[in-house]
Order: structure tokens, then C-alpha cells, then sequence
């Protein structure tokens, strides 16, 4: 994990790239951060961190919380509220149970249970929401 590489939408967070094996990369960070694992989920550094991956070790997304500091481009970042989207970008969707700011595709805010979809963010979200967590996750136009 390199908590200073440059989020990379549909590709990588953290320098932990998607696509790659998760049993490739825990080695690598195992003497660095705690590391937690369960069916699908590596949890690093207690909860900084969360890669989604498969039954067969491929990585398919990887979401950071709001003590990860890093931005996305400045527009993007954990820990965001509702008024801080809107006033970052112009153009806000509701994709796989988060938010897609600009037609960015492969990073996103992931919505809270139970609230997948939308007209405008503010439909069920007050402007101080805080999204606790940012996502990376393969591409929407990927196979």
C-alpha cells in the first residue's frame, strides 16, 4: 500500500492496482499494516483500506475511509459531504450503489444501505452527509 500513489480510476488506489491476485500483494504489506481478512474482503490497517476480491484472488475494487488523505484530482475524496459533491462537480448518478461524479467512470462514493439510486443527491441525503468512504472498482464499460 503506498498511501501517497495517485488514485487511479478503474485501475488502482493506494498503489494496489485491479486485477491483480490479493495473495500477490499481502506479503508485500504484510510487515507494514494489520491486515484482517474474511470471505472476499482484506481489511488493511484497520478499516483504511478494504480490497473486494474474488473466490479466485482477482481484486475487483478497492475503497479507502476518510483517514486515507489522498484526493482524487482534488474533486474526489473519503470523507466528502453531500455539499462538498456538489460543489466539486456538475453532474452526479447513482451507479452499483454509490455515486458517479462527472461521468468518471471507476471511482465512486459508495451510498449508504438501502439507498441505491436517485433523481438529485439531496433527494434523501442532507447537504452535511459525510461519505465515509471512497471506491475504486472496475470500469462500468469493461467486460
Amino acid at each position: 500500500m503506498n498511501k501517497k500513489a495517485d488514485i487511479i480510476p478503474g485501475i488502482s488506489l493506494a498503489g494496489i492496482n485491479l486485477g491483480t491476485d490479493i495473495d500477490e500483494i499481502l506479503p508485500e504489506i504484510s510487515n507494514e499494516y494489520s491486515i484482517s481478512r474474511d470471505i472476499g474482503v482484506v481489511v488493511l490497517d484497520h478499516g483504511m483500506i478494504t480490497i473486494g476480491h474474488e473466490d479466485n484472488g482477482c481484486i475487483y475494487s478497492v475503497m479507502c475511509n476518510s483517514r486515507f488523505k489522498t484526493k482524487y484530482k482534488n474533486i474526489l475524496w473519503a470523507g466528502m459531504t453531500v455539499n462538498d459533491v456538489l460543489e466539486m462537480s456538475t453532474e452526479q448518478i447513482a451507479y452499483g450503489g454509490g455515486v458517479v461524479v462527472n461521468r468518471i467512470d471507476g471511482i465512486g462514493l459508495p451510498l449508504p444501505d438501502g439507498y441505491d439510486d436517485f433523481e438529485k443527491l439531496t433527494d434523501f441525503l442532507s447537504l452535511d452527509f459525510v461519505f465515509e468512504y471512497l471506491c475504486v472498482f472496475k470500469t462500468i464499460f469493461d467486460n
